[in-house]
Parts: structure tokens; C-alpha cells; sequence
């Protein structure tokens, strides 16, 4: 004699807000499942997340306006899926900012530098001391400035940038200007 044990399927559902979307504003997902104990995202531009909590608040920029074919998948503990589907629509406007200053003191605020924008493809962020010695380059968005050089932390001062980028509608742009430095 043998027990079967029969568990519900989970239900995957989700909604989104702001609905329409604004220009640049990252879309929040609201995770509507029920009978899941896992959750991915996938957001239809080649990003994802995968959560446990049906509470988590997930938010997603999209780099591009398009219609992107986000998507979620519930998974219960016996991995039983379902999966949602919905069009969102986003709406990005180019724009790029470089902050003027920042404090990598150690401290978990401000110790890097990024640079900010929406609808970048492509960017080339070279940075020089005084010297015109490249002291950092980078071409992402999402890799930083630490304040060192060769592993270093470098002095308080004024450092200047050079900036092209590249946005997602074929647009180009370049910035030029300074970073302070402060310890």
C-alpha cells in the first residue's frame, strides 16, 4: 500500500505600475502567484531575477523604448511552473549625468562613481588627474570609479573626464568636465 500525495499547481500572475509607463521610470512588478515558493523574472531584454518572496518589490529600467515581452515564472517546492506573460511597453527618453563629486572614504556612501543616464548603448569614460595621467576608464554604466590608481587610493583633488556615449536611438554625445575627489 502506497500514499499519493497530490499538490496544487502554482498560479502565475503579475501586474505593473506605473501603468502606462512614464519616460525613463523603472516599471515596479507586482507579484500577484499563488501555491509558489520561487519566482523569476524575466523582463524580455535579456535581463532576469529570480526571488523567493512574493513580497519582494521588483523594479526594472528599461535601456530602450519598446514593447519588451516580460514574462514570470512561479515554481512550487516540487518545481511545478507556471508561467504569465504581459507586454510593457517603456518609454526612454536619452540622457546621461556625471556627478560632480564623490567620497570613496570607506563608509558605503558615495565611494563610487558612476556614471547615470538612460538609453545608453555605448559609452567610452576615461578619467585623468592633473597630469593627464588615465587614471580610470570604463565602458559600462554599471563598473565605476573607486578613487585609486593601480590599487592605490589616490589624494584629494580635481580630476577631469571625457565622456562619449552612444544612446540607443543612434544619438551621440560627448561630455567633458571635472570630479572632485574628497577624502
Amino acid at each position: 500500500k502506497f500514499s499519493l500525495i497530490v499538490s496544487p499547481n502554482p498560479t502565475a500572475s503579475f501586474s505593473y505600475s506605473p501603468n502606462p509607463p512614464l519616460h525613463n521610470t523603472p516599471i515596479n512588478f507586482i507579484n500577484n502567484s499563488t501555491g509558489a515558493t520561487s519566482y523569476k523574472w524575466l523582463f524580455g531584454d535579456d535581463d532576469s531575477l529570480v526571488t523567493n518572496s512574493i513580497t519582494a518589490s521588483v523594479y526594472h529600467i528599461y535601456n530602450t523604448t519598446k514593447v519588451f515581452n516580460a514574462c514570470l515564472i512561479a515554481s512550487n517546492q516540487y518545481n511545478c511552473r507556471d508561467t504569465s506573460c504581459t507586454p510593457i511597453s517603456a518609454r526612454v527618453i536619452p540622457l546621461v549625468d556625471v556627478p560632480s563629486a564623490f567620497t570613496p572614504n570607506g563608509d558605503g556612501k558615495n565611494d563610487i562613481i558612476y556614471i547615470d543616464g538612460f538609453g545608453i548603448a555605448k559609452m567610452n569614460w576615461t578619467i585623468y588627474n592633473r597630469w593627464g595621467t588615465v587614471v580610470f576608464s570604463s565602458t559600462s554604466k554599471t563598473y565605476g570609479w573607486n578613487g585609486t590608481y593601480t590599487g592605490k587610493p589616490l589624494p584629494q583633488d580635481v580630476y577631469s573626464y571625457v565622456l562619449d556615449i552612444e544612446f540607443t536611438d543612434g544619438s551621440k554625445t560627448q561630455k567633458k568636465g571635472d570630479i572632485t575627489l574628497l577624502r
